[in-house]
């Protein structure tokens, strides 16, 4: 989810409706007061000083509401920020309940529902697009991550296979290859069949994905290994990272 907020950051809330500008993303992660662990799906920072916090939900339980109250709370004790919530439904959930009444403590949250994307139309127009050559917008590279949780005449494993089939069409290989990795974390989040998940990450090349993983290593390998004061040809030996490489990060550590 961290990587979605990082590729698209302000087109990822105008594909929700929401007209915000992002200036930076906010904290996911924290502990409250009995620390428990609380981590949430997006947590964004808007240029009105406010929090956007998003959830993505295949169920509808009161429960899921009381915890990302609780999130909320904790946040705007300890930032002062106000935050809105809009929890996103796949297209399992037509309506829900948006609010909880606890006594003195009032809570609500915006529903989007994905059932009013219309899954079937949007996988046909992104393919026509690509077989035309035509440039995907940053819409349409969201439209592809989130396709399985539209509203489709086919099941959503089958939708996620959709998903990786155009993903291995777009061009640029890192935005393939990022755009790959969260299909295959959105696919951890809500397909429970493990055999089900298997075969899908299996249409994946993880292979590459790992290799991206590897590179982000040695990258953060040779920034420790600058800030220890190694030289550049002996980190060059280290990671196997070429020298000018390892000279841009020196320079973006001394920025």
């Amino acid at each position: 989810m961290k990587s979605i907020v990082q590729l698209f950051r302000d087109d990822a809330i105008k594909f929700f409706g929401i007209d915000k500008k992002i200036v930076s993303a906010g904290r996911t992660e924290y502990s409250h007061l009995q620390l428990q662990r609380n981590i949430d799906d997006w947590m964004l920072l808007a240029d009105d000083d406010s929090y956007i916090h998003l959830e993505f939900q295949t169920t509808d339980k009161k429960k899921d509401l009381s915890r990302f109250m609780v999130s909320d709370a904790i946040l705007y004790y300890q930032e002062g920020k106000p935050v809105k919530t809009i929890v996103v439904y796949s297209s399992d959930i037509e309506e829900t309940n948006t609010t909880l009444d606890c006594g003195s403590i009032k809570y609500e949250v915006d529903a989007f529902y994905m059932v009013k994307l219309d899954g079937d139309k949007t996988y046909t127009d992104i393919k026509a697009k690509i077989d035309a050559g035509t440039p995907l917008t940053k819409h349409d590279l969201m439209s592809i991550v989130f396709l399985p949780l539209m509203k489709n005449s086919v099941d959503r494993e089958t939708r996620l296979e959709h998903s990786i089939e155009l993903s291995k069409e777009i061009k640029e290989t890192e935005g393939q290859l990022q755009i790959q990795a969260m299909i295959s974390l959105l696919a951890e989040k809500f397909v429970t069949d493990k055999e089900i998940l298997k075969r899908l990450k299996e249409l994946i090349n993880m292979g590459v994905i790992a290799e991206m993983i590897r590179k982000d290593e040695k990258i953060e390998t040779a920034k420790n290994a600058l800030l220890k004061g190694l030289p550049i040809d002996m980190i060059s030996d280290i990671t196997g990272l070429d020298e000018s490489t390892i000279r841009d990060l020196e320079a973006e550590i001394a920025s």
